[in-house]
């Protein structure tokens, strides 16, 4: 039977809430444990980047609570590049061992970064086929995690509380932005916000989960480079009350991820609410 499309019905669904919790907390013991060690240059990954220590190890333990709990899944990872959990795998999931490694490099213990995951219910999902999204931010300890149709959280120091975007609407020099200046398409945004102030911590970690928390009211960012970061922010945002469009205000919840964007760069609008979100576009499409 191929398995490209198919949730797993016939046994009982894994438990993706607790193994995203176990699965990230043991990335940020990880990162505790290595302290200065992490920032060893180890490898190049796939995109030709270097991989220090603290990527590699936060991955590996991600994968193995997966092994443990032995989830059929198949993972596309940053560092590991594709991995397959058990033989005949039903689910998807993307991982970022170290999302923000500059930053972490610039002041480890102190800058905005973060280990990422996120699970989908099918091998060729769309977004909204998300299951369990989560963000380890490892400087502040906090985790960020959503899973369908619970809303979003943040645990910390044992409490889990629910967060939400901040639900703002217009456009103004009020509203707080972050724009990715990694790509060039953004800069191109940048370009044109005029009297609109933005900043860049530079890392997905940081404007998803602060977007998510209310934080922030944009995010504008770009595909690019297997579109990790951006499946697992889907889920966050979404369940926190956002939305993630395109240029042309459409959803990316139809979108397959396997396909979209995922060659090239494509502006991307994260946003507390699809009106701001229209706002922003409209804004920026009078500016040529």
């Amino acid at each position: 039977m191929n398995n490209e499309g198919y949730s797993q019905t016939a046994e009982k669904e894994p438990d993706f809430e607790n193994i995203m919790q176990l699965a990230l907390h043991a990335s940020y013991a990880v990162h505790e444990a290595l302290g200065e060690k992490g920032e060893e240059t180890v490898t190049k990954n796939q995109f030709g980047e270097t991989a220090l220590r603290i990527d590699m190890e936060a991955e590996e333990v991600v994968l193995k609570a997966l092994r443990d709990a032995r989830v059929p899944i198949h993972i596309i990872a940053e560092e590991h590049g594709t991995v397959d959990i058990t033989p005949h795998p039903t689910y998807l999931g993307v991982l970022d061992g170290l999302d923000g490694t500059n930053r972490y490099q610039a002041g480890r213990g102190r800058e905005r970064y973060g280990t990422m995951f996120g699970v989908f219910s099918s091998l060729n999902p769309t977004y909204s086929d998300y299951l369990s999204s989560g963000i380890m931010e490892h400087s502040t300890g906090k985790l960020f995690i959503a899973n369908k149709g619970a809303g979003s959280f943040v645990v910390e120091k044992g409490a889990k509380l629910p967060i939400h975007a901040s639900g703002r609407e217009h456009l103004d020099t009020e509203t707080r932005i972050y724009l990715n200046q990694y790509w060039g398409v953004c800069r191109n945004i940048a370009d044109k916000l005029g009297s609109l102030p933005f900043s860049d911590p530079r890392a997905y970690a940081a404007y998803f989960s602060d977007l998510a928390s209310g934080a922030v009211d944009l995010v504008v960012s770009s595909t690019g480079k297997n579109n990790l970061e951006l499946a697992i922010g889907y889920g966050l945002i979404t369940e926190a009350g956002g939305v993630v469009v395109d240029m042309q205000g459409e959803s990316l919840g139809n979108k397959k991820y396997l396909a979209f964007g995922q060659k090239e760069e494509l502006p991307i609008i994260a946003s507390s609410s699809e009106q701001l979100a229209r706002e922003l576009i409209k804004y920026v499409g009078a500016r040529g």
